[in-house]
């Protein structure tokens, strides 16, 4: 009994590694994909292709420095 309990928990801890694994990755690709000038970082007008983000640019922005780095970014929760 507890080995099938050991390994239900693995099972659910694997799938749940891997659903945090996917999100990054898209999160990853997303910043690519808006960071249009490739400099590492979102600009306000590069928010603007995606709108739910740049109505909370101001706030993801911790450091005011006018862009999200790819640490500040992974804090939006998309709508």
């Amino acid at each position: 009994m507890m080995k099938n309990s050991f390994i239900t928990i693995a099972f659910f801890a694997m799938a749940a590694s891997a659903t945090v694994a996917s999100t990054t990755a898209r999160a990853s690709e997303v910043f690519t994909t808006l960071d249009a000038d490739k400099d590492g970082a979102i600009s306000l007008s590069e928010s603007k292709a995606l709108p739910s983000l740049m109505a909370h640019f101001k706030d993801l922005d911790t450091d005011a420095n006018g862009s999200l780095s790819a640490e500040e970014f992974a804090n939006f929760k998309s709508e």
